[in-house]
């Protein structure tokens, strides 16, 4: 049974929200005659978002064209060269997976259109969805033997970030489907240099998917291409614009926090079991917890509106400034925890293997700067703090519902 001490930290944050309200006192109704709302936009459109895919798609690039990483790692399988080009193209996705974490922050607009689609293009990681290696093994030898093979027909769960992570970084190349799969029939038994060569040009092919995603994605937000901005920032729909990048925040909340980091340790009660580290993303690459640093690092970013107007404003305006330096030193500290950590999160989610070691997990979630048998745990209750005082001190300083997605928490 997994149980949870909210009751400690969500009374000490009703104090700050009841605190926050429109009828006078000490503290300020934030509107649109004490604050610029749509500069703040603008800001978040300028410094932050549009940069942001700007970068995905560059790093992206360099992972998926012709003269690239990837493209380079096929050119040296079987010479001397091959190890170190492999770790070349390893190292490119690492540079793309970094600046893709970055922009799961404010997952608005264009890349939420048609059922997300532009977003799962790039990465279908998420709650319920794991990656299917059969399919990616069965594409392998689709993409190389039927002139009639179309990318765009082959599921979400079977493209993106993680699909190339898994051609890029698992050492073994043996097929991962049964018996019944005519594709991979006799993968196993073909030369291994084919094997590779075969992969790898697979995940060139899936790279450059990602790579158009990305760049489709940086012209939906350009003034002289789509100009996804100028809505954005319209004065007329500030009021869902404002709400749709808060509710982008919660990614923390929802993904972060329950996603890659709760059902993987057992805490959420999506994990029927101790633990199941068997879901957790990027494990291939073992590049987990340096995806949710990534995301912390975001959304420290995107509270603060980088160097310009942003959420911390508005709070600032409310006469809560506490809110703010709550959120950043709990931001922080798991940063520092993550920081700290010798040992990846799969060992850890693996060691969770019985009822006293998952109650100890949860005890260290509880009270996360006790002692420290399995960090990571320890780390999920950082990033609950963060998250508590987002559902409470933060929707009520800016003024903003909860989104469903974490109303419906049940961690």
């Amino acid at each position: 049974m997994k149980t949870f001490a909210f009751g400690f930290a969500l009374a000490a944050l009703l104090p700050i929200a009841g605190c926050v309200d429109n009828s006078g006192g000490s503290n300020r109704a934030v509107t649109a005659d004490n604050f610029d709302f749509v500069a703040m936009l603008a800001n978040y459109a300028d410094s932050i978002i549009v940069p942001n895919y700007e970068s995905l798609a560059d790093t992206s690039s360099l992972l998926a064209t012709e003269n690239g990483s990837i493209a380079s790692y096929c050119s040296a399988i079987g010479s001397d060269n091959e190890a170190s080009a492999r770790g070349a193209a390893q190292a490119a996705w690492k540079t793309t997976m970094d600046a893709w974490q970055t922009t799961t922050l404010h997952e608005l607009g264009p890349i939420q259109a048609n059922n997300n689609a532009l977003r799962n293009r790039i990465s279908s990681f998420a709650r319920g969805s794991s990656l299917s290696t059969c399919g990616v093994d069965q594409a392998v030898v689709l993409a190389n033997s039927n002139p009639n093979f179309s990318l765009s027909s082959r599921s979400a769960n079977q493209r993106g970030l993680g699909a190339v992570e898994y051609l890029l970084f698992s050492d073994n190349l043996e097929h991962s489907c049964s018996s019944q799969i005519t594709e991979t029939t006799d993968w196993n038994t073909r030369p291994e240099i084919e094997r590779k060569q075969l992969r790898c040009a697979y995940a060139q092919t899936l790279a450059g998917d990602i790579n158009a995603a990305a760049q489709r994605v940086v012209k939906a937000w350009l003034i002289d291409a789509d100009n996804y901005r100028s809505e954005f920032i319209n004065p007329s729909s500030l009021d869902t614009n404002l709400k749709a990048l808060s509710d982008a925040l919660f990614y923390l909340d929802t993904e972060t926090k329950d996603t890659k980091l709760g059902i993987p340790l057992g805490i959420n009660a999506t994990c029927s079991q101790p633990s199941c580290p068997e879901v957790i993303e990027s494990p291939y690459a073992e590049y987990s917890l340096n995806n949710i640093a990534q995301n912390l690092r975001s959304f420290l970013n995107l509270l603060q509106g980088g160097s310009g107007l942003g959420f911390d404003d508005i709070i600032a305006q409310a006469g809560v400034a506490e809110v703010t330096e709550l959120m950043r030193q709990n931001t922080e500290a798991a940063i520092g925890e993550i920081n700290a950590m010798s040992t990846s999160l799969r060992q850890q989610a693996e060691g969770i293997s019985n009822e006293d070691a998952a109650q100890t997990c949860l005890t260290a979630a509880n009270t996360p700067d006790s002692q420290r048998s399995i960090p990571a745990c320890n780390l999920y209750g950082y990033l609950r703090r963060v998250t508590d005082t987002l559902k409470v001190g933060f929707v009520a300083a800016v003024d903003v519902d909860l989104p469903d997605r974490a109303q419906s928490d049940n961690d």
